[in-house]
């Protein structure tokens, strides 16, 4: 089984027994076999073509659903704070929720996803997801809400792994890295569209009633309906597709693996199937030379463990220690601004529809910094719900945040500032390397995130937000890239999965520090995150330099979910 049991999650697959390949030789004639291949050289076989480009077509929505699960709400707690009563801590919790479940069945789907097949799990798993995403528009309190979000992230894990298998199993080394690079380009887009559909939607004044008046439906539960649009797009999509090839030879289930590579050959080469030159497939064997279809799960169990062990041995743990670490500073800094930045720029507009009409330095010509406007703004909210709870005014309205477009186009500039970025890190990266690219963008986020104290003006504060959330994106989407130097192949899977499990970590933990930190001190959460990139960049020090390359660099997207 060359996948070494252990499920593929986010990197591309890699051959575990490279070194013991066999090629496709008769032993009478001692020549190759034109009839007989393995994988690579079958789907090699089946050519690039028509299937590719409408699996890529297909992939879109799935990847827009990534996004829109993991950041919709961040757009929408402004909005729902009166509707559902919510404090800063409990926006914290609904940012973090998503991140939370993902971190509970990471390995789960990647073991469910070597039993019952890519197919079944990307097709059911985008189904229950578009199921409870619309469950969230519908949730009348917070806990309904809170609840829907948590599994959300715990069925999304499962979909998600699967295609990013699917995407290696259906494309040969050629072009998986090209279609991994086109994944980067469709999470960015869902990055941008994602505030231009809230800006469309959430500042519509939309009042209506369901069931007998039970149910009051405001713009911000449309646009999380919207929101689930993309998770049924992607299980209709995907379905139209077949089970992965390599899954069924790993399963011994060669006829089937044939008629997929047939009908992949004939969509892309236009020629009838029974011309492809393969005829039959090899079969491929667990690092014990053990069929995968005949072990017990005790043996698939031992076999993992037994090809994993040395990741906990020195030295392969430290490295995994300090890369884990960065991953977790990185995405606590990067996943807490982004998805609290919505909010802050709220509360800023209302700041200036409200307060400062009537502030004296307004008059005098003066600007408020940053943190002085979110103080004011957080006061002035604090008064007013002690005042309606201590007098029992069951009048008085909660008062949600301002609201305009300017929200919503800083939201979007930031997205495509992270979009820029990339594209330049990807130039960047061969010529600087690797980990001093990584230093340089924590160190740049670090004094972004410090500057963001003293800024006095919205567009500084949009300038010193985008390069941070670049900056900290770029250097946590470089990790994976170290890791591809710092393992040998059989370990990378899951030292990646070990990492990013470690950076949903540091998004949740991140989220939840967020609002406790800003209501002792606008600078907490400031300092919180200037910190952890500063850590970061501390611990690139502490990696060894790569000493061999161990096999081609691929650029792999990080998971913005």
């Amino acid at each position: 089984m060359r996948n070494c049991a252990i499920p593929y999650h986010t990197i591309p697959y890699h051959n575990c027994n490279a070194e013991n390949h066999i090629h496709n030789v008769d032993v009478k004639s001692g020549h190759e076999d034109p009839g007989r291949a393995d994988f690579e050289r079958a789907i090699v076989s089946a050519g690039y073509g028509k299937f590719n480009y409408l699996l890529l077509l297909a992939v879109l929505p799935a990847c827009f659903s990534s996004i829109f699960s993991s950041s919709s709400m961040s757009y929408v707690l402004p909005s729902a704070e009166c509707d559902l009563g919510l404090t800063m801590f409990d926006k914290g919790l609904l940012n973090s929720m998503v991140f939370a479940g993902m971190i509970c069945t990471a390995f789960f789907w990647g073991c469910m996803t070597d039993i019952f097949g890519r197919k079944k799990i990307m097709f059911y798993g985008y189904l229950v997801t578009g199921l409870l995403s619309l469950a969230t528009s519908f949730s009348y309190t917070f806990w309904i809400l809170l609840v829907c979000k948590f599994f959300d992230g715990v069925i999304m894990s499962g979909p998600y792994a699967a295609l990013m298998s699917y995407l290696a199993e259906t494309h040969g080394d050629v072009h998986r890295s090209r279609s991994y690079m086109w994944l980067g380009v469709f999470f960015s887009l869902g990055n941008i569209s994602l505030p231009c559909i809230a800006w469309f939607v959430i500042p519509q004044t939309w009042d209506f009633t369901l069931l007998n008046g039970t149910m009051k439906i405001h713009s911000w539960r449309v646009f999380l309906a919207i929101c689930s649009l993309p998770e049924f797009l992607a299980c209709i999509a995907l379905f139209a597709f077949p089970e992965s090839p390599r899954f069924l030879i790993l399963k011994g289930r060669h006829d089937e693996a044939l008629d997929v590579f047939k009908k992949i050959y004939s969509l892309n080469t236009g020629k009838d199937p029974d011309t492809y030159p393969i005829k039959t497939l090899e079969d491929e064997y667990s690092i014990e030379g053990v069929k995968s279809s005949g072990e017990r799960l005790q043996d698939k169990a031992y076999t993992c463990w037994k090809q994993i062990k040395p990741l906990f041995l020195p030295p392969n743990i430290f490295k995994l220690i300090a890369i884990s670490m960065i991953q977790f500073g990185a995405t606590t800094g990067s996943n807490s601004l982004r998805l609290w930045m919505p909010q802050l720029f709220a509360m800023i507009e209302s700041y200036k529809n409200t307060v400062e009409r009537d502030a004296l330095g307004h008059a005098l010509g003066l600007q408020p910094s940053f943190c002085y406007m979110l103080g004011k703004e957080k006061s002035q909210h604090n008064s007013t719900r002690y005042v309606n709870e201590t007098m029992d005014n069951v009048a008085a309205a909660c008062v949600s945040p301002y609201l305009n477009s300017r929200v919503f186009v800083n939201s979007i500039v930031i997205a495509v500032t992270g979009v820029v970025g990339y594209t330049l890190a990807g130039s960047l990266i061969t010529v600087v390397g690797k980990k001093k690219l990584m230093a340089i963008c924590f160190i740049v986020a670090a004094a972004c995130c410090g500057s963001l104290y003293w800024a006095n003006d919205t567009n500084g504060v949009l300038v010193l937000s985008s390069v941070f959330v670049a900056m900290s994106s770029i250097g946590g989407a470089t990790v994976i890239n170290v890791i591809v130097d710092n393992f040998p192949t059989c370990l990378r899977t899951m030292a990646v999965s070990i990492t990013m499990m470690m950076g949903r970590i540091g998004a949740v933990i991140g989220n939840l520090l967020f609002p406790v930190l800003f209501d002792l001190s606008c600078l907490g959460p400031f300092v919180m995150i200037g910190t952890a990139s500063l850590i970061c960049a501390l611990l690139i020090a502490v990696l060894p330099r790569k000493r061999k390359q161990l096999t081609t660099t691929e650029y792999v997207p990080k998971d913005m979910v």
